[in-house]
């Protein structure tokens, strides 16, 4: 995975693209690895900013400040989609996102899920085994005190 500072420069980088291609008036395909980018690369600095315990205080500032520039940078990318006439693209830019986040977050879920479904089957099969051996030593103990017993009282 890129790092937080790399991903910035690929994002500022990604900005440029897009500002200069919309100037020249290019069309929006010709964009749209510019796009991709600026994404990928806001994703990173965003995931990093939220992180706690991750790096000291400075670090964790630079990271929001980051994806604080970056929100901005996203917010003037949607006004120039729009002014150039492309908002239609920018809404399905939007909600093909939402619906990525969406199924991440349910994926994520459902793996949270099932490692913790895992984890109480382990929990619970170690139970029964040490069950069945306190069972087969609370056995053996009662069988041999009561052979010691039949041959105490043989004596």
């Amino acid at each position: 995975m890129i790092d937080p500072i790399t991903a910035f420069a690929t994002a500022q980088a990604a900005i440029k693209g897009i500002q200069a291609a919309i100037k020249m008036g290019k069309d929006i395909g010709a964009i749209s690895g510019d796009l991709m980018k600026f994404f990928e690369a806001k994703d990173v600095v965003a995931k990093a900013a939220v992180k706690p315990g991750k790096s000291d205080t400075l670090q964790a500032l630079e990271n929001v400040m980051k994806a604080k520039q970056l929100q901005d940078a996203e917010d003037e990318i949607k006004r120039t989609l729009i002014w150039s006439g492309h908002a239609d693209i920018w809404e399905a830019l939007l909600r093909e996102r939402n619906k990525l986040v969406q199924n991440r977050k349910a994926e994520e879920a459902a793996m949270e899920k099932a490692k913790a479904k895992r984890k109480k089957e382990i929990e619970e099969v170690v139970e029964m085994v040490l069950l069945v051996i306190l069972i087969a030593l609370v056995i053996t103990l009662g069988v041999w005190g009561t052979m010691e017993y039949i041959a105490f009282m043989r004596k």
